[in-house]
């Protein structure tokens, strides 16, 4: 992470407030993220949360973000200016895979684990621990807001492997811990993008979660965002409601494009169903389904359609970039 640039970002217009009632610092943290997950990584922000509408179009050539927007029917524009800052000064703590007494391995041992350094030109320094079948079960990196040391773990992947996913995410929080009140290493949150799908699927799993208890995976291990509870009240009541007045409120607010042949297959596919259920009854059968195996090809492809019309449609709310404050234990 040496000598990587900082940025902050300069928002240029009193009119971002009209959007959903976003103030501009709230649209400017959102395109930090952005722009910090999805598109420059050699840029840094030092930006946690936040929710608007994606970004719609980014000039990578340019200083300038420009993001269109409607108002009263007409399309309005409004510029974000990006502003270097300095430089990002590396991190003051690394594990030392030389050493067996480094704390990493008291969470993560030898005998079940293989740790490894793989550096790169765009993230950093990404930390492999994979099982002893080589298999990645998670990859973090330690990132630094200044040159006082380490604020944060990046949560980079969580995959299955030979462990439970839960038990490596718990053991990886009890590491957090360790360091922040033990080693007294500088260390506030660990940091992840929610980007979860189902293995071998196009089905979003942080979705198919909500749908069936109300929260995403990572909600219930103590990843939220600062719209947690809202979020959470509006999705409990969300899946609640009864399928078919569900499914009718997404496609009239979805993004997606349905045509006759997509309409079609949802039809069909929940006429299985007994339309008087709740949202959440169905996705719990549609789940139990998918984890057994049960699911015919044309059944598949109209759960992935369905899938991509709530997403799309702003009915089930969730910002994926979520957080775990590591908290302050009295020792």
């Amino acid at each position: 992470m040496d000598n990587q640039k900082s940025y902050k970002i300069v928002v240029r217009s009193k009119k971002m407030r009209n959007i959903r009632g976003a103030s501009p610092a709230e649209v400017a943290k959102k395109v930090a993220l952005k722009l910090l997950v999805k598109n420059i990584y050699n840029m840094y922000f030092s930006i946690i949360e936040i929710k608007t509408n994606k970004i719609i179009h980014y000039q990578s050539n340019k200083i300038e973000l420009v993001r269109p927007y409607h108002k009263n029917g007409k399309l309005v524009k409004y510029r974000i200016v990006v502003k270097k800052m300095g430089k990002q000064v590396g991190g003051t703590y690394q594990p030392n895979l030389e050493d067996e007494n480094d704390p990493i391995f008291q969470f993560f041992s030898r005998e079940r684990f293989d740790i490894s350094f793989e550096e790169t030109e765009h993230f950093g320094r990404i930390i492999h621990i994979k099982d002893l079948s080589k298999k990645n079960c998670l990859q973090i990196i330690f990132k630094t807001l200044n040159s006082s040391g380490n604020d944060y773990i990046e949560l980079f992947k969580l995959n299955r492997c030979h462990f439970q996913g839960s038990s490596n995410l718990k053991t990886l929080i009890e590491y957090a811990k360790y360091l922040k009140n033990i080693l007294k290493i500088k260390l506030n949150v660990i940091f992840l993008e929610d980007a979860s799908i189902i293995p071998d699927t196009k089905i979003f799993l942080w979705l198919l979660s909500i749908l069936t208890t109300g929260e995403s995976w990572y909600n219930r291990f103590g990843f939220i965002n600062e719209d947690y509870e809202m979020e959470k009240k509006h999705n409990h009541k969300i899946i609640q409601m009864n399928i078919m007045d569900f499914i009718r409120d997404c496609k009239s607010k979805t993004k997606y494009d349905i045509n006759e042949s997509c309409n079609q297959k949802i039809t069909l596919f929940f006429e299985k169903y007994n339309r008087s259920k709740s949202v959440k009854d169905v996705f719990i059968e549609i789940k139990n389904q998918l984890k057994e195996k049960r699911i015919s090809i044309e059944d598949y492809h109209a759960i992935v359609i369905m899938f991509q019309i709530i997403q799309f449609s702003d009915v089930i709310k969730y910002n994926p970039f979520i957080y775990y404050t590591i908290p302050e234990i009295n020792s």
